[in-house]
This record gives C-alpha cells, sequence and structure tokens, in this order.
C-alpha cells in the first residue's frame, strides 16, 4: 500500500518529484532545479503546502496545495496531484484530495473555493475533477512552432514602419542602458498587460520585489530575449521567451501583450517576430506556447505558424460556507 508524507526539501525529494513530473509530462517537465527555484522564491506570508505518496521505496505522486498569490481571495485555494501513470487507479488521488480538504477547511480561512489544471489529453485527471464536482472554467490552447520554417524577412518591413512611428523594439539587456528607470516601468507594463489577460479569477498585483523574484531571478528567464517596445518612454507591449532545461531545443514563451492605445497595430507580431528570430540564432527547433482559446493572440499565433498540439483546462470547485 501506499504512504502519504510531508514533502522534505532535500535533493531527494526534489529528484523524486521530478521523476514523476518527467513520467506524466514527458514532453514538458519540470526539472528538480525548478521545482527548488519555484519554493525558495514562494511569498512565505501565503499558505503553501506540499506531500509525496510512496509505494514502497519509491515516489509515486506528489502534491501540492496553497493560497494563490497571483489571484489572492481568502478562502481560495489551489492545488495540484500529480500520479505516476503507472500507479493510477489505485486509491491515491482520492486520499491525496480528502487530505488536502480536510486540512483547508481547518485553516484561518476555511475553504471556499478549490482551482486546479489538468490538460486536455489526461481523461483520467478529468474524470477524476468533474466526478467530485469541478465545472472547467477556462480553456487554453497549447501549440507549438517549426523555428526553422519561420520567414523573419517577411517582418521586416512592419519593423521598419514601426520604427519610423517613433516604437523601439529592444532586448531587456538593452533597454536597461537606455532606462534608468526601467525596472519600475517594466513591472507596472506587465500589471497593465496582466489585467487584461484572460484569467479564471481576477489577478493581485504581486509586490515589487516578489515580482524580480518570480520573473527576472528565475534561472530560465532569457532577458536577451526579452523584447520591450517603447515609445518616447512609454512601454507599450513585451513579450518574453525562456529555458526549457528538459528540453534544450525548444523555448517557452511567456507573456506577451500590448497596452489597449497600441494594439491592432502590428505590435505584437513585431515583438513576436524578434523573439523567434533570437530563437533562429540559439539553434533552437521549437517554440511552445499557450493561449486562451478566445484570446486575439492565439489567433496572432496560428498566423504566424504556430500548431496545435494540446489543450489545458482550468477547473474550480465552490464549497458551502
Amino acid at each position: 500500500m501506499f504512504n502519504i508524507r510531508d514533502f522534505v526539501a532535500n535533493d531527494d525529494d526534489y529528484e523524486a518529484i521530478a521523476t514523476v513530473e518527467k513520467a506524466v509530462y514527458p514532453d514538458n517537465a519540470n526539472t528538480a532545479a525548478a521545482f527548488k527555484y519555484r519554493d525558495d522564491s514562494w511569498d512565505q506570508k501565503y499558505l503553501r503546502q506540499q506531500l509525496v505518496v510512496e509505494w514502497g521505496d519509491q515516489v509515486v505522486a506528489f502534491a501540492s496545495y496553497s493560497e494563490r498569490p497571483w489571484s489572492y481571495a481568502p478562502g481560495a485555494y489551489g492545488f495540484n496531484i500529480t500520479i505516476r501513470p503507472d500507479f493510477e487507479r489505485r486509491g491515491i488521488g482520492t486520499a491525496v484530495y480528502n487530505d488536502i480538504c480536510r486540512d483547508l477547511t481547518q485553516q484561518k480561512h476555511p475553504l471556499a473555493q478549490l482551482s486546479t489544471y489538468t490538460r486536455g489529453d489526461k481523461p483520467q485527471s478529468i474524470r477524476f475533477l468533474e466526478k467530485r464536482g469541478f465545472v472547467a472554467v477556462m480553456r487554453w490552447i497549447v501549440s507549438v512552432l517549426n523555428v526553422s520554417q519561420f520567414n523573419v524577412d517577411s517582418y521586416r518591413p512592419l519593423r521598419q514602419q514601426l520604427a519610423a512611428s517613433g516604437v523601439e523594439i529592444r532586448p531587456l539587456p538593452q533597454q536597461k542602458q537606455h532606462d534608468p528607470n526601467w525596472l519600475h516601468n517594466l513591472y507596472e507594463l506587465d500589471w497593465a498587460l496582466t489585467q487584461d489577460e484572460p484569467q479564471p479569477s481576477p489577478p493581485t498585483k504581486l509586490p515589487l520585489e516578489q515580482y524580480v523574484k518570480t520573473f527576472l531571478d528565475d534561472p530560465n528567464v532569457l532577458e536577451e530575449a526579452w523584447f520591450v517596445a517603447v515609445e518616447n518612454g512609454r512601454y507599450l507591449g513585451m513579450t518574453q521567451l525562456y529555458r526549457k532545461p528538459n528540453k534544450p531545443k525548444e523555448y517557452g514563451t511567456g507573456f506577451t501583450g500590448v497596452v489597449r492605445s497600441h494594439r491592432r497595430r502590428g505590435l505584437a507580431t513585431a515583438l513576436k517576430s524578434y523573439a523567434v528570430e533570437y530563437a533562429q540564432r540559439q539553434g533552437t527547433e521549437t517554440l511552445r506556447t499557450g493561449n486562451e482559446e478566445k484570446n486575439p493572440m492565439y489567433q496572432l499565433n496560428k498566423r504566424l505558424g504556430f500548431v496545435d498540439l494540446t489543450t489545458e483546462l482550468a477547473y474550480e470547485k465552490r464549497f458551502e460556507a
């Protein structure tokens, strides 16, 4: 039988959960180092608990549950349970889920809403959630781009047009040299764009220090592939790429957005063209991204050549007081 215990923040447990993650998501797994960085950068004023499940002498599942600093509301929590495929249907998910709910009902802010994510190609997870009363509230399309097939030259006229209108697009290290107040301006740009991003629940503005820890200090962030659009000192938009240590020939796409006043002018397209050009120079084979299915950014990515791969689903359940 299995045993549920608290996660221990040591090399053995980090490697163990990374191994489970890779068995479940071989195409998009986090590394032990990525899990550790997430924990090290967590804002400690918010609840976060982690569990592992052992079967004999091996870790076969892990779970976490927490308040959500990026979308905080008292009594609202997020959770995930990740189980090796060969250990599904043995009662592990049910036992862990029950333990999580039991603990959350005893918190300072008792459980009122529980949220999680799964993928469209994980029918067992979908059945597990819907059987327990969870409802799908948002759907993202995950897509990939074959970098070698992207024709950068076809986007140079657009870049020239934007430059002629006074819009400058620079990688972040270069922008730092032009703007001594770059961090404040980037932080405020991110917040302006975040408020327009489709999300299951309203966002919470992270403190600047936490924003830096989460997005700028992450070892997988590629600052030279973080492009910022500026006009007369005003930050208009950005796009990002980041490393994927488990897939060295693939980059992930971070946040891409443009302020409302400058949309429908090709600015997001130009920003993305710079990012893809960077990926080509690095010999990267694919870019991976995800967009809410009704977001115009999804259609933009399709025009750029991204091809649908799978879906991600946000699920929520509300609890009686």
